[in-house]
């Protein structure tokens, strides 16, 4: 499985310049009106999962991250992402809690060796890695090694297969993919379902709109 190629095409939109205006357009127009989920709705999610020792993976700009209300007033932080401007632009948001910072493409096997996480938040990120979910699921396998006894993975997910798209989420998941942004032209919810089952337990999953929000527990 060599998807470098991909990899590093749906990178490249991922930059300094991208990022002024990531949030606007993902979280102000995108999630809510094309994908079908509310800034709230993805705040829930995190206000149910999101420990005091967490990992946020695909970081983007921390938009999610930063609205994140921690048990504990020194929660410890990780951020990993492939992307050296995401990383950056978060660790600036999130400067308050020290977070620390690991680089990864989700396809290899985690090259760091941190301390394990009683949750790791993976949001809007799997629709971008390239190949199907029976491949790039391995991102979940690599990433469940990170989890404490019974800690949390969770997420969200754009699908594209056996969803009801409305009239914004046809003409922006096509451009999305024909950019390389996206690689999700075949992402469905029993794949989906699969590749998570085959890490963990199941605890959480529905279909809200287009976008896939799911839950799974380390066994």
């Amino acid at each position: 499985m060599n998807y470098s190629q991909e990899v590093a095409l749906s990178q490249r939109y991922f930059n300094p310049f991208s990022l002024l205006i990531y949030d606007a357009v993902l979280y102000g127009v995108i999630s809510k009106f094309a994908w079908g989920s509310s800034i709230g709705r993805l705040d829930a999610h995190y206000r149910k999962y999101a420990s005091s020792n967490h990992l946020e993976v695909g970081v983007g700009t921390g938009f999610l991250l930063d609205r994140v209300r921690f048990e504990s007033t020194a929660p410890r932080l990780a951020l990993m992402d492939l992307s050296a401007s995401c990383l950056e632009k978060t660790r600036q948001k999130v400067a308050r809690y020290a977070p620390e910072v690991y680089t990864q493409n989700l396809l290899e096997p985690i090259a760091h060796s941190p301390a394990p996480f009683d949750s790791i938040g993976i949001n809007y990120v799997m629709h971008c890695v390239p190949g199907s979910f029976a491949e790039k699921g391995v991102a979940f396998r690599h990433l469940t090694t990170l989890l404490s006894d019974h800690g949390v993975l969770f997420g969200t997910s754009v699908l594209s297969e056996s969803v009801n798209k409305n009239l914004l989420a046809r003409p922006f998941m096509w451009l999305m993919n024909a950019m390389g942004v996206f690689n999700n032209r075949h992402d469905n919810a029993t794949e989906l379902k699969t590749a998570l089952e085959a890490c963990g337990k199941l605890v959480y999953f529905e279909i809200v709109g287009v976008t896939a929000f799911f839950a799974i527990e380390k066994c």
